[in-house]
């Protein structure tokens, strides 16, 4: 299984690239091994690599993350301690334990070597490529996201754009993506609950790296119902082609947009 696929088309070559940290669901066997019984491997962005697939056929880069977030998160930062918040977490988002036992050093560090590092590495190669080409470029990492108990007063809102409250990215470009998810009658939270995860924060520090991250909510694409601790394995077509639909007309507008730069 490849841990990581990439398209950085030459044919239409843009100043963006979209990333998709924590749509995989590859969980390798040695953690499967040490995993509690039964346990739930909750807040992954489920389907998401399938919402997005007309990126790579409109020319944009993209690199997608084909392994469980709760194997090495790579949008979280390198340090470890006991919180979901851990690029290796040991319990899930509804703070329920993963393991049997705490997982030792040298595991750890394995993941981070095999997982983590990675992708971090392959997206510095693209983004260096982009900069020898562009003086200024945009990194959008997509996500997407539900209700559950860490946020009780979670936003109702269909979309949350992050930037860091316009640190990682201009007002216009935060504002842009707004109004044109306004045009497709979504609702829209601005830093909230989401400001922004280590890939926005860490590679919007450089002046020359216009970073979002962009929320959708599961019931604006998978189904239109509420969620819990839960495996998910289908979805509403029809909800979920409608939603693409819109998405890839704004992908659209994006791709003159940049094309008029």
């Amino acid at each position: 299984m490849q841990r990581i696929d990439y398209f950085n088309s030459t044919l239409h070559d843009y100043p963006i690239i979209f990333s998709l940290p924590h749509s995989g669901t590859y969980v390798p066997d040695e953690m499967k091994q040490d995993l509690i019984s039964n346990v739930r491997l909750t807040n992954t962005d489920w389907f998401l690599k399938e919402l997005y697939d007309f990126l790579p056929d409109m020319g944009f880069t993209t690199i997608q993350n084909n392994v469980n977030r709760y194997v090495a998160d790579p949008n979280r930062q390198n340090f470890f301690l006991d919180t979901t918040h851990n690029a290796i977490p040991n319990k899930n988002s509804f703070d329920h334990p993963l393991y049997n036992v705490p997982l030792s050093n040298i595991t750890i560090r394995n993941r981070m070597d095999d997982y983590y590092l990675p992708y971090h590495q392959l997206l510095t190669e693209l983004i260096t490529k982009k900069l020898e080409v562009f003086d200024d470029i945009y990194l959008v990492d997509l996500h997407s996201f539900y209700y559950y108990p860490r946020f009780e007063k979670m936003s109702p809102a269909d979309f949350v754009i992050g930037n860091d409250y316009d640190g990682t990215s201009t007002s216009i470009n935060r504002l842009w993506l707004t109004n044109k998810l306004f045009e497709n009658k979504y609702t829209v939270s601005d830093n909230f609950p989401f400001t922004g995860g280590k890939i926005t924060k860490h590679f919007g520090k450089n002046e020359h790296i216009n970073s979002m991250q962009v929320e959708i909510r599961y019931n604006k694409y998978i189904e239109d119902r509420d969620f819990g601790e839960e495996t998910l394995t289908n979805f509403d077509s029809k909800l979920f082609k409608e939603t693409q639909s819109n998405l890839k007309k704004i992908a659209l507008d994006l791709q003159q947009n940049l094309i008029s730069i």
